[in-house]
């Protein structure tokens, strides 16, 4: 117990010290200083190991049966390197899967699973893919507390909550298949709000400021809602952030 609550305790220091240090830097060695807490956080993180269970979350109890079609995580079955922030300290070269139907990040230690605290959690990169813990308040259009996976992020932002739902069904042989049912939402963030996306006009409805340019853009890039919502959305959205910076 002493051997890792003495890391911390240095740790939280260093910590304070740069939080109070950092705004006394110029530009270079504020650079350099970001850099040398990155390689602390990653040697504490080194450090604590196994005990991470502990501290950091609880033991991904994951799934019991075999998957006919598809899986729970975000594109691949299969643990790979990504980053996390997690209490506000960001952690780089990380062993990830992101679970879609239980809403969490898994994180690999030396020996087990570890189901980490969401609200702990405020983002992570996986896949190349970039998250943040967005969260719900009344009357928002959002979906609900959760990770979305960031589109675009500017003046007007585009993000993408995706869900896994499992669906049992039952082989010839009698045997229990899990099949996986996929939902996508989309939101734009603009002036303070999300607004929730569902079709080319509500679309065009946020953008209405600069409907008569995004009509053209979307006519000469041959972009088409139906087919290609993701790429669609993401290159107007990213079109009209350059319009209005």
């Amino acid at each position: 117990m002493k051997y890792w609550i003495a890391p911390v305790f240095i740790f939280i220091q260093l910590i304070c010290f740069h939080q109070n240090t950092i705004a006394q830097l110029n530009a270079k060695d504020s650079i350099f200083y970001q850099k040398a807490i990155q390689y602390t956080a990653n040697i504490y993180y080194q450090n604590i190991g196994d005990q991470a269970t502990k501290y950091n979350g609880s033991q991904y109890p994951g799934y019991t049966v075999s998957f006919s079609d598809g899986h729970p995580y975000f594109k691949a079955n299969e643990l790979l390197k990504g980053s996390i922030t997690y209490d506000g300290i960001p952690f780089d070269n990380v062993s990830i899967l992101f679970d879609e139907v239980m809403g969490c990040v898994v994180l690999q230690d030396s020996s087990h699973r570890i189901q980490l605290v969401n609200e702990r959690l405020s983002n992570f990169n996986i896949h190349d893919c970039n998250f943040e813990r967005l969260i719900k308040k009344d009357n928002d259009a959002l979906l609900s507390t959760g990770f979305y996976q960031v589109l675009v992020k500017g003046n007007t932002s585009l993000f993408k909550r995706e869900i896994k739902k499992m669906l049992d069904k039952y082989s010839n042989s009698n045997e229990l298949a899990i099949l996986f049912e996929v939902k996508e939402y989309y939101y734009i963030f603009k002036n303070g709000k999300y607004h929730e996306i569902n079709n080319k006009q509500d679309l065009i409805k946020q953008l209405g400021d600069r409907d008569t340019e995004i009509n053209e853009f979307i006519k000469e890039q041959q972009l088409n809602f139906r087919k290609e919502k993701q790429d669609m959305m993401t290159k107007v959205i990213a079109y009209y952030n350059q319009l209005t910076q």
